[in-house]
């Protein structure tokens, strides 16, 4: 009898684990696209590289853009807190045009719809809280 309570106690807990794995997808929607070029997508879990170094990102994603609105997802990601930064390389040159005053001439955007002052959005700013199997996030692209 005793080993059956154990066994049963032990299969409760298993599957009391199971579905925890403290990970889930953020699936990030894309509003206000011009339909053309690729848009980059970067994931952030700290400050250092926000918004526009992609190797510091812990990942990144980029898609053609096929429609104004799109969705990306960024799967099995550990709970945490994050920040997106999205830029749009419209001429689909691999790099974020901008004019003589370092302004972006192309698409931009981070989490929370963070926007710099006098330069970029600050990781503070755009980070949010991940902690949910499925994670819904809008960013509207600027231009």
């Amino acid at each position: 009898m005793r080993k059956l309570f154990f066994l049963i106690t032990l299969i409760f807990f298993l599957f009391s684990l199971s579905g925890q794995d403290g990970k889930g997808d953020i699936v990030v929607s894309l509003k206000g696209m011009k339909v053309e070029g690729t848009v980059y997508l970067t994931l952030f879990d700290k400050a250092d590289g926000f918004p526009s170094k992609r190797k510091m990102a812990i990942t990144y994603r980029l898609k053609k853009v096929t429609s104004k609105t799109m969705k990306i997802v960024f799967d099995k990601v550990k709970y945490g807190n994050y920040a997106v930064a999205v830029w749009h390389d419209q001429n689909d040159n691999k790099k974020l045009d901008k004019n003589w005053l370092g302004i972006p001439n192309e698409g931009f955007g981070a989490s929370r719809d963070a926007e710099g002052k006098m330069g970029p959005p600050k990781f503070k700013d755009a980070v949010f809280k991940h902690d949910k199997v499925k994670n819904n996030i809008v960013i509207n692209v600027n231009y």
